[in-house]
């Protein structure tokens, strides 16, 4: 499955002085919201959902959505100190992980696009999951969002069913997402191929290009 995302910055699409990043990647993962109330168990089946899907071989990453203003960040600590000075980007390395703590809201398309710059990822998992283009599991009684697929009630097994269709069901034609200042610009099918057939064209010319499996460009005015 091959989709691509494009940030441009060229042809007055973006203003002079303004940059962007052109960015290419072979596969974008499934994405699935699980919401429930409070103390319903969401977290408990989400991580059965990726220990499960982990043994079978799946790449997956998860995010946590909620609506309340927090911070993983410390106040006093050094890196809260950073973005207290007016650092927009921190990032704490360690000798087990990196951590970047990016002090801005972002869309759940913004979040995603992210999480493919780190790497190649078979589904995601967004739990607190709001977006209504984002299919979802919803857990325990209440209020239902939409495009809920299926309501979980200790039916693991036709849960995972659902999910191994949905991962099956992943479009083959090359899709194209062009995301100017963090707003989306919407694509019909033709224009969207052209640019794709393009792009890959150019880049699979270059000397030294074999498989490609992502491409980062800076372009800046």
């Amino acid at each position: 499955m091959t989709r691509w995302l494009y940030y441009l910055s060229q042809g007055g699409i973006v203003k002079p002085k303004q940059s962007s990043v052109l960015l290419f990647c072979m596969s974008i993962p499934m994405v699935i919201g699980i919401y429930g109330d409070s103390d319903t168990g969401k977290t408990t089946l989400l991580v059965q959902l990726v220990l499960k899907l982990t043994n079978e071989g799946y790449n997956v990453a998860t995010v946590k959505q909620t609506k309340k203003a927090i911070s993983m960040d410390t106040k006093n600590k050094d890196t809260w100190r950073h973005h207290d000075a007016g650092a927009s980007l921190v990032v704490f390395s360690s000798a087990c992980e990196a951590d970047f703590l990016l002090q801005k809201t972002m869309s759940t398309s913004e979040i995603i696009q992210r999480i493919v710059g780190f790497g190649r990822y078979d589904l995601v998992f967004i739990e607190g999951a709001n977006d209504p283009s984002i299919p979802k599991i919803q857990v325990g009684a209440g209020k239902k969002r939409k495009n809920t697929i299926v309501s979980y009630n200790d039916n693991f097994k036709e849960l995972m069913t659902i999910i191994r269709k949905y991962l099956k069901a992943k479009p083959s034609v090359p899709s194209l997402c062009i995301s100017v200042n963090g707003k989306n610009i919407p694509l019909t099918e033709f224009p969207e191929q052209i640019i794709s057939k393009t792009v890959l064209g150019l880049v699979g010319s270059l000397k030294g290009v074999q498989t490609i499996n992502e491409v980062t460009i800076q372009l800046k005015r």
